[in-house]
């Protein structure tokens, strides 16, 4: 990903490095969430995938129809969507928080963001499924939802990005209260693991820029002086066991945080 969007490497070499995590039964696994390093396809690395993807620009690719396909098949009607992890996870080195079974009473994480990909993907298979999940999306987001949660927050503003205007309108207030709760303005109230503005503010054209246009660069100051000494920024957590396992998840993270990071300073013209 580095090298297709910062140096002369291409789409097609990060996709090549992309379909090694990919399964046959057309889910994504094999620690491409390196916090859950289960070979198993989850629901939790399939949306990482997707993510990629379209960040890369791909929107027509058989990896895309093969994850789409394993959305479809993996889907719990019981459950409304999906579970994030599967049963596998529990025999695979992994965070604390990663169990099966974790999260299930936010069902916006992943399940909103996989509604989204239905929209952005449409099938005749699934056409019926996008249809009442986002009936079920909107209804759960609008009610049962206690809207404080950055991770499910972060799913319910990716399902945001695949809605036309008039349906956005029906849950704007919602994902504004949402990111209100989530959102931590002020550097000297944030502690630890949580929500920061850069978070879902990575470039002047992003949705939420003008809310926290006055805070912004100060962020982006304290995201320079963070880069350690060897030119990477560093997760803030820990697994607290699998401590070998831990330290090449670590080395993993710091990939995908340095990249973002740069990311987000070339955005505001820091790099």
């Amino acid at each position: 990903m580095f090298l297709a969007e910062f140096e002369e490497g291409s789409t097609d070499d990060a996709l090549g490095e992309l379909t090694k995590f990919q399964n046959g039964d057309g889910g994504f696994g094999n620690a491409l969430e390196p916090d859950a390093r289960c070979e198993a396809s989850s629901a939790l690395a399939t949306t990482t995938a997707m993510q990629i993807l379209l960040r890369i620009g791909v929107r027509e690719h058989a990896m895309i129809d093969h994850a789409m396909r394993y959305f479809l098949d993996s889907y719990d009607d019981d459950k409304k969507g999906w579970d994030i992890v599967p049963k596998e996870i529990d025999r695979a080195p992994r965070a604390i928080w990663w169990e099966y079974g974790a999260f299930k009473d936010l069902w916006g994480n992943p399940n909103a963001e996989i509604v989204g990909y239905l929209n952005l993907f449409p099938s005749a298979d699934g056409a019926k499924l996008a249809s009442r999940l986002n009936a079920y999306a909107v209804e759960y987001l609008r009610g049962r939802c206690e809207r404080n949660e950055v991770h499910e927050m972060a799913c319910y503003l990716r399902y945001a990005e695949t809605l036309p205007s008039d349906a956005l309108s029906v849950i704007d207030d919602k994902l504004e209260q949402f990111v209100d709760n989530c959102i931590t303005r002020n550097p000297d109230e944030r502690q630890g693991y949580g929500g920061y503005p850069l978070l879902i503010v990575d470039s002047p054209k992003s949705r939420y820029y003008k809310k926290y246009e006055d805070v912004i660069p100060g962020d982006l100051d304290e995201l320079i002086a963070s880069q350690g000494e060897d030119g990477t920024w560093s997760p803030n957590w820990t697994w607290g066991r699998y401590e070998e396992t831990w330290e090449v998840a670590k080395k993993d993270w710091q990939g995908i945080i340095t990249l973002n990071a740069l990311r987000t300073l070339r955005s505001f013209g820091r790099i």
